[in-house]
């Protein structure tokens, strides 16, 4: 929904809350931003203008590679009492004693209700982990990479779809420990759009508790998709049959950090490479590429005869 639509429609003294929300508020080891959706009146008398009466709405979440979508009721009548809210998910009951923002709510504070969305996903996430807790496939996969690997569980997002017949798909969106910091500057920089956090995310869904079909899939942010030369340059294995999560997720791990070391390797050797030509013929340069060390021209002379050498 469009940024000056929600504005036109929303409740005046609300917009402080959801224009902070809407533009600071990054939730998920994604860093994604919420969007809003449904805008609604709680007035029974509801008008077909909304304009400044909306109070309510719906907020649409990053987690997991799936979107949750929460519903936010507000009483225009009320502007400054804290909101309710209607989860999608059967049998999550946030704690409120962990929702100190919640409990403490400061209607003044722009900032109020994205902290309070911070605080129900936190607790979402853990609601999910206990779900997996009843597989003993899953279980052993979730303690054994937070166990053996670098990756803590902060850095992973679990989603189990649950219906009245089965349990299943089952999602474990993973933040790789890949250091993209040593990729050269003006690799990154080339990127077009917003760069946002730089990131590989693996997300490897189950079809089944039992893992009986188990597909990966990986997620680069812009600059450091552009820095690896583009999706097309990187194609991660299959899911083993017979493997674990730990074993899988290591193996991606590696083959990420081997093509960053690959790039920079590349990248030194060019720059020792026109280091060295710039001090044999320094003074016979006319220029070069002082970025990527990819281009230099010279210009020479030899029993009068003047030529260039690209």
């Amino acid at each position: 929904m469009l940024e000056e639509n929600i504005i036109y429609s929303l409740f005046p003294k609300l917009s402080h809350l959801i224009l902070n929300c809407m533009h600071e508020c990054e939730v998920g080891i994604c860093a994604g931003r919420i969007k809003l959706t449904e805008l609604t009146y709680g007035c029974p008398t509801v008008l077909a203008d909304n304009q400044g009466k909306c109070d309510r709405f719906k907020v649409v979440i990053p987690y997991a590679g799936q979107t949750l979508t929460w519903e936010v009721i507000f009483d225009a009548n009320c502007p400054k009492e804290p909101p309710d809210f209607i989860f999608d998910a059967d049998g999550f009951l946030p704690d409120m004693q962990y929702l100190p923002s919640l409990n403490q709510w400061d209607y003044m504070d722009p900032g109020s209700l994205s902290r309070v969305l911070v605080e129900l996903l936190a607790q979402y996430k853990t609601y999910q982990e206990q779900l997996i807790f009843a597989s003993e496939r899953l279980s052993f996969e979730y303690k054994a990479l937070i166990k053996d690997t670098e990756i803590t569980s902060h850095d992973v997002e679990i989603y189990s779809t649950r219906t009245e017949n089965r349990v299943g798909p089952i999602n474990f969106l993973i933040k790789l420990p890949v250091d993209f910091s040593r990729i050269p500057a003006y690799i990154l920089k080339a990127c077009k759009v917003d760069p946002g956090e730089d990131a590989a995310l693996l997300l490897v869904t189950f079809n089944n508790p039992e893992g009986t079909r188990i597909t990966p899939q990986l997620y680069l942010s812009p600059r450091v998709e552009n820095g690896l030369g583009g999706s097309s340059q990187l194609r991660i294995p299959g899911f083993p049959d017979r493997s674990c999560l730990t074993e899988y997720v290591q193996e991606v791990n590696s083959l990420l950090t081997n093509k960053v070391e690959q790039i920079v390797q590349c990248y030194e050797k060019r720059r020792d490479y026109m280091s060295a030509l710039l001090a044999h013929f320094g003074r016979s340069v006319l220029e070069y590429d002082a970025e990527g060390f990819y281009k230099v021209s010279f210009l020479f002379e030899w029993n009068d005869f003047f030529f260039m050498i690209y």
